[in-house]
């Protein structure tokens, strides 16, 4: 008889695993050539530009956004929403127990060490811009006109802001 298997529970450890990228070579082609174009022109204006993200493995969007789930999050409405470890789906390659052995107390507490530890502020979606290589987290500092300015300045790069999300932007505003 062989060893039984057991995953390993949630916690913070996971957040280390399946690392994205905060390059701009790990983006999709063209969107790499105009992130670099937008960037240089904001450092030609005397900007300071600080990449977090850019590409984001599938694994770690699974670890994101299950961990933000069974942690619970409000909506934009303010409605607080919330699964059950139990319902989370399992993930090739990803050998994690969100239940923690069944210890649901445990695994809430878990889940938002995780999301904790990813600095999480909304939920990450399972599929982004990110996991296909087209989007970019980035801080602009020393701009001095209007936000929508520097968004049309990225526009005309066709670089895109989402406007709800602080540090993104991505080849399609989404």
């Amino acid at each position: 008889m062989g060893a039984v298997h057991m995953s390993e529970p949630a916690g913070p450890a996971w957040v280390k695993r399946f690392p994205g990228s905060s390059s701009l070579t790990d983006l999709a082609s063209p969107f790499r050539e105009h992130v670099s174009e937008f960037i240089a022109e904001l450092q030609r204006r005397g900007c300071r530009v600080h990449v977090t993200a850019t590409y984001r493995p599938a694994e770690r969007a699974y670890l994101m956004h299950w961990c933000c789930m069974i942690a619970g999050y409000r909506d934009k409405a303010h409605i607080f929403h919330q699964i059950d470890p139990q319902n989370v789906p399992a993930m090739e390659g990803v050998d994690i127990d969100w239940t923690c052995g069944n210890e649901i107390g445990i695994a809430r507490t878990r889940a938002i060490q995780m999301r904790d530890a990813f600095g999480i502020v909304y939920p990450a979606a399972l599929e982004s811009r990110h996991t296909q290589r087209r989007a970019i987290d980035m801080t602009i500092t020393g701009w001095t006109g209007t936000n929508q300015a520097l968004w049309d300045l990225g526009k005309s790069y066709r670089v895109f802001k989402l406007v709800s999300d602080p540090p993104h932007w991505s080849d399609d505003g989404h």
